[in-house]
């Protein structure tokens, strides 16, 4: 053994330190122990073929997560704490009235017209390291955990967007559902490779340019841009609906003969894949402005959530280094997040729910 005066001998001693406290590790799971503390926090015991087969042990990479994509279809909605929070517009003008000859100005009055309500919430959640399991690590595995648990935020706040609040086709402050008769924006027609589905299309598109406010007169929305979200599993029949010149004649019976495909080119395309309904599809023509229909609802407009490690609050009185907690020997991990997503408008969108 080095002396311990030589700095390689403190190296050499640190090594034999953590060696021994592998060895004591592995003991003890063989014995049986520390199954309480296996429920509290993850230890040695919930790693036995990482922990316990290093001869030899290849660790193969984790499966990369799917990316939904609410971010595109949703407009940042800031508030500043978690009190409910309404909303409300304008109406417009009526149309002016003629004058008689000297007769007085008729007086007119814009209306308030009253919204719903927005709330944030609060999404979080912990997991911890044994000093053991940490000591343990020969492979430094276990640095990548706190990137997993913010796919795992991702992959909540994806779900909390597409299932929940879009294609579950939720009740709205007016009392009826996001797609509906009511809104004058609900279809049932099926996407399909041929004329068909270029007239659901073309209908979709009607049905959005006929939407009227509160009061009844028409809108437009400057600069719309029609976009169209599906599930993957319409991906290559929206492709030929969107890119081909032509597509089958389904009117003549036969399909045989071939027509100009009317919509061609005509659409931005979003692919949701956390979607579970394989026939459904929707159109939007203001996904982010006026008209968006989903309001991701967040503290402060904070988009990035928190991710911290405890403070293990330990000062040492002899000397040494331990950054574990002092009363359980584990590192803490905490994410949070505070966010919403809600339904605000549904002129913007249109919504073919297909039985």
């Amino acid at each position: 053994m080095p002396p311990l005066g030589n700095p390689m001998g403190l190296a050499y001693g640190k090594r034999v330190r953590i060696y021994d406290a592998y060895i004591e590790a592995r003991e003890a799971v063989e014995n049986g122990e520390f199954e309480e503390d296996s429920q509290e926090a993850m230890s040695v015991a919930d790693f036995p073929t990482y922990i316990g087969h290093f001869l030899r042990h290849r660790f193969q990479d984790k499966f990369e997560e799917i990316q939904g994509q609410f971010d595109l279809y949703s407009a940042d909605t800031p508030v500043e704490d978690f009190e409910d929070y309404t909303w409300s517009t304008w109406g417009r003008f009526p149309d002016i009235p003629e004058r008689s000859p000297n007769g007085p100005y008729e007086q007119l009055a814009v209306k308030e017209l009253p919204g719903g309500t927005l709330a944030i919430r609060e999404f979080g959640a912990g997991f911890a390291l044994t000093r053991r399991l940490v000591i343990s690590d020969r492979l430094n595995k276990l640095t990548s955990l706190p990137d997993d648990f913010a796919d795992a935020l991702a992959r909540t706040m994806s779900k909390e967007a597409a299932i929940n609040q879009f294609q579950s086709n939720p009740t709205m402050f007016d009392g009826n559902a996001l797609f509906s008769s009511a809104h004058g924006n609900l279809g049932s027609t099926a996407l399909t490779p041929d004329e068909d589905g270029v007239n659901a299309l073309i209908a979709a598109e009607t049905a959005l340019e006929d939407q009227t406010d509160d009061e009844g007169f028409q809108i437009v929305v400057p600069g719309a841009t029609r976009t169209l979200i599906i599930p993957t599993e319409l991906r290559w029949i929206v492709q030929v609906l969107n890119g081909q010149e032509l597509v089958p004649n389904t009117a003549s019976g036969t399909g045989d003969n071939n027509i100009p495909n009317l919509v061609r080119g005509r659409y931005t395309v979003l692919e949701e894949p956390f979607f579970t309904d394989s026939n459904n599809w929707y159109m939007s023509i203001d996904l982010k402005g006026r008209l968006a229909f989903l309001a991701q609802v967040l503290l402060n407009g904070n988009k990035t959530p928190f991710l911290g490690l405890k403070d293990p609050g330990v000062r040492a009185v002899l000397g040494g280094n331990d950054p574990y907690s002092f009363e359980f020997d584990e590192i803490e991990y905490k994410i949070r997040h505070d966010f919403a997503f809600v339904p605000v408008e549904w002129r913007g969108i249109f919504g073919a729910i297909v039985a």
